[in-house]
C-alpha cells in the first residue's frame, strides 16, 4: 500500500530538536514525510521560494528571528502554505497570538510524540486545502454576483434610454397628429420608434449571449471571414432599411480563414450596428479594410471598421469595452454590445482597439480594429 507523502520544511536551529522531529516523523506507518531542515528563517524562506513544500514546521526562536516576529516575518512572505509553530514555551497567550496571525497549530517541544505530530501535520494540510477550496468558491461567487449586477445595472440603464426614446417619439407623434398636413414629419417619428424598438431587441439579445458566454467553453474552428461579414452586412441593411448605408470592403484576398466560431457574426453585427446607431449623418459610410498582420510571431487577420459616426472621446477608448467600472458607473454609452464583442475576442485570444478615423479628431468618426488569429 502506497503511503501518502508530505513535503515538510523544518526551520530549526537546535540539532537535537531537529533530530527528534526527524525520528518522530519516521514512526508514522500511514504517511511518508520527506523532511528538509534549515537552521535560519532567511535560509528557510530562500529554500521555500525555490522548492515545493506541503507544510512548514517553524521554531519560534531562531538566530535571525525571535518570538512572534518569526511568525509575522514568515506570514508576510508566505501566504499559501500551512505553518505549525514549535516552541519550548508552554505559553497559552503566545499560542493564541500565533493562531491569530494565521498559524495552523502550536506544539510545545517535550510534549510531542509521533502520533500527535503526524495528526497535527495531516489536519493542518487538510484544513488548509479546504480553506483554499472555500476561498476559491467564494471568489467565484463574488465574481458571478459582480457580473450579475453589471448586466443588471447596464441593462436597466440602456433599456431606460430606449424607452425614453420611444416615449419622446410618441409624444412628438401626438403633437404632430394635430397637424395632419405634416405627414412626412410623422413618418420620421415612426422611424425613430422603430429604431428604438430594434435597439431594445438587440440589447436583450446581447444580455442573453453575454450570459451564455460565461457558462460555455468555446470550440474554435477554421471559418471564412468574408462569409460571416457578408451575412452581417445583409442583416444590417435589412434591420435599418430607413437608413442610407454605404459599405465598402477592401480586401487583398478572396477567402481569409480565422480560428473562431459562430459568435464571429456577433462581433460584426455589433460593430456595424454601432456605426449606424451612433451616426448623425444622412448617409452612413463604413469602410471595412481587411489585411493580414503578425504580432509577436502570431499570425492574425486584421479587420478595420472605419465609420463617419459621432466618434469616441479619448477618455472612453480604454474603458468602452468594459461597459462598467466601480468608479465611473456608466462609462460605456454603446451599451452591452461592445462588452459582448470584447468577451468574444478574449475567447478567441484576439485583440480589439479603437482609433480615430482622423487622428486627433474623434468627431470625424471611429476605426474599430480587431485582430483574430489566422489559420495558416
Amino acid at each position: 500500500m502506497n503511503k501518502e507523502t508530505f513535503l515538510v520544511l523544518l526551520i530549526e536551529d537546535n540539532p537535537g530538536d531537529a533530530r527528534l522531529i526527524q525520528e518522530l516523523l519516521k514512526e508514522s506507518s500511514r504517511v511518508y514525510f520527506n523532511l528538509t531542515i534549515q537552521e535560519t528563517l532567511s535560509e528557510g524562506l530562500e529554500l521555500f521560494l525555490k522548492n515545493k513544500f506541503d507544510i512548514i514546521l517553524l521554531d519560534l526562536n531562531l538566530p535571525d528571528s525571535f518570538g512572534l516576529n518569526t511568525v509575522s516575518n514568515i506570514h508576510e512572505k508566505i501566504k499559501d502554505i500551512p505553518v505549525i509553530v514549535l516552541t519550548g514555551r508552554d505559553d497559552e497567550e503566545l499560542a493564541l497570538k500565533s493562531l491569530k496571525l494565521g498559524i495552523q497549530d502550536y506544539l510545545v517541544k517535550g510534549k510531542i510524540d509521533g502520533m500527535l505530530l503526524e495528526r497535527s501535520i495531516s489536519y493542518a494540510v487538510e484544513r488548509h486545502n479546504v480553506m483554499k477550496v472555500l476561498k476559491s468558491s467564494e471568489k467565484k461567487i463574488r465574481e458571478a454576483l459582480r457580473r450579475s449586477n453589471f448586466y443588471k445595472d447596464l441593462f436597466i440603464h440602456d433599456i431606460n434610454n430606449i424607452f425614453q426614446g420611444i416615449l419622446s417619439a410618441t409624444q412628438l407623434y401626438n403633437i404632430q397628429c394635430e397637424n395632419s398636413e405634416d405627414s412626412k414629419y410623422i413618418l420620421d417619428i415612426t422611424d425613430i420608434i422603430e429604431d428604438q424598438i430594434k435597439r431594445g431587441s438587440n440589447l436583450i439579445s446581447n444580455v442573453q449571449k453575454l450570459s451564455q458566454l460565461e457558462e460555455i467553453k468555446m470550440q474554435n474552428k477554421p471559418l471564412s471571414v468574408q462569409s460571416f461579414l457578408l451575412k452581417s452586412i445583409k442583416n444590417l441593411k435589412s434591420i435599418y432599411q430607413n437608413h442610407i448605408i454605404n459599405i465598402q470592403i477592401n480586401s487583398p484576398c478572396v477567402n481569409l480563414i480565422v480560428k473562431a466560431n459562430e459568435y464571429l457574426k456577433e462581433i460584426f453585427d455589433n460593430i456595424l450596428s454601432n456605426a449606424v446607431i451612433h451616426n448623425d449623418n444622412p448617409i452612413v459610410e463604413i469602410i471595412i479594410r481587411i489585411s493580414e498582420d503578425k504580432v509577436h510571431e502570431i499570425n492574425y487577420i486584421k479587420l478595420e471598421f472605419i465609420d463617419n459616426g459621432i466618434g469616441i472621446e479619448d477618455s472612453k477608448k480604454e474603458t468602452i469595452f468594459l461597459g462598467w467600472s466601480e468608479q465611473d458607473k456608466f462609462v460605456n454609452d454603446l451599451g452591452l454590445g461592445l462588452s459582448l464583442v470584447s468577451k468574444i475576442m478574449e475567447k478567441y485570444n484576439g485583440q480589439i482597439k479603437i482609433e480615430d478615423k482622423i487622428k486627433g479628431d474623434y468627431t470625424k468618426g471611429s476605426n474599430f480594429i480587431i485582430l483574430i488569429p489566422a489559420v495558416v
